[in-house]
Formats: C-alpha cells, structure tokens, sequence
C-alpha cells in the first residue's frame, strides 16, 4: 500500500506538486512491515488539498491549507524599437562635383601607383631627377598627363555645373579625359670600337721639321 504525500515549496509554503511517501529502509527491514519515513513539514504534508478551482492555488499556513488567487500573468515586454534614422538630405550639385574630383584625384593616383609609384604626387618628382632616366621620364609623362587631366576635368565640370552637358558617373567622366602616354625611354648609340682609335690617330701630331 503507498500513500501520497503532497510537496511544500520551503520559501513560499505554495503546494508545487504530489509523490509517494518513501519508507524508511531500516524500520522497515526490522519490523518486516512497512514503515514509512518521517516527513519534514516544512517539504511535505500526508494532508490533502482541498479541491483548487481554477485561478486559485494551495498554500501551507500553519499547518493547513489556504486558498490563494493566482497571480496575475506577467504581459510579455514589448519590445522598443527605435525610430530609423532620419534619411539624410539630398545632394546638392557642388556636392556631386566635389565627390567626382577626388575620384578622378584617386584614378591618377591609381594610374601612378600601376608604375610603382606611391601616389601621382611622389611621382612627378622624379620629373627633375636625371639620376635614373626611366624615373626622369615616367615623371615627365606623369607631370603633363596630371596637368592634362585637370584641365580637361575643370571645363568638364564647368558644362555640368552650368547644365550644358549631363552629369556623368565616375567611369564615364574619366573616360572622357586624356588618356596616359609614356615615351619610349631614348637611349643614346653606343660607340663602335674605331672611334676612340680613329680619333687618337687624329689628334696625332708630326714634330716640326728641322732647320
């Protein structure tokens, strides 16, 4: 025969559920019946519940049972959502202007950068420097092709700005401008091997005749 035994949550005396009332193993062993265990009453009670209706709940109080309504259940958190931010303003055409300048900046520095070069700036300083010929030239081409570029993207621009021509994309503005032309590197003939002995024979002189 089991018996139920009705579990007391310790904090709150709340009944929180039903289990089988253990034995006790060594009484149980000693007298050959069953014996069941003592129960702590502040986890457990062999008293039944009185029958709980719905939104009501069970609790322990000095020994007996109460009736008690159910808490309210708790609204779920609404979550906040911020507001999206606010669209930023329109372009204006000096803005658009600006941006396509530094990106025809940017593709000559890319372009000066494909000649091993850090940025266009660094390299037409080579265009003064004849200690390296190849240098000397690229920054030659380099420095015209930049001015080139700047004044064929200022009158561009001026057409845009004053709508006699339509605004173009990035790829197409540098497309219309000049495109990048290095010259051959011209390398001075080399001397033939009678040169130096034709022009000692020249530069020999008979001694004057004596009187």
């Amino acid at each position: 025969m089991t018996k139920t035994i009705y579990l007391i949550d310790p904090d709150s005396g709340f009944l929180v559920g039903e289990s089988v009332h253990p034995l006790d193993p060594v009484a149980t062993e000693r007298t050959g019946k069953p014996v069941y265990a003592l129960l702590n009453p502040a986890l457990a009670t062999e008293t039944a519940p009185p029958h709980i209706p719905s939104g009501m709940r069970a609790r322990m109080v000095r020994g007996k049972w109460a009736l008690e309504p159910l808490p309210p259940a708790p609204q779920p958190e609404v979550p906040v959502v911020p507001p999206p931010p606010p669209a930023p303003p329109p372009s204006t055409i000096d803005d658009r202007i600006a941006s396509l300048r530094a990106y025809v900046q940017e593709y000559m520095d890319a372009m000066a950068r494909s000649l091993g070069y850090d940025d266009i700036r660094t390299a037409v300083t080579y265009a003064e420097e004849p200690a390296v010929p190849k240098f000397q030239n690229e920054g030659r081409a380099l420095r015209a092709w930049r001015s080139a570029v700047w004044a064929a993207c200022y009158e561009l621009l001026d057409r845009v700005k004053s709508g006699a021509m339509a605004e173009p994309s990035e790829r197409t503005l540098t497309g219309l401008l000049p495109s990048l032309s290095v010259p051959p590197l011209e390398t001075p003939p080399a001397a033939s091997a009678q040169e130096p002995a034709e022009a000692q024979a020249g530069s020999t002189t008979e001694p004057p005749a004596a009187e």
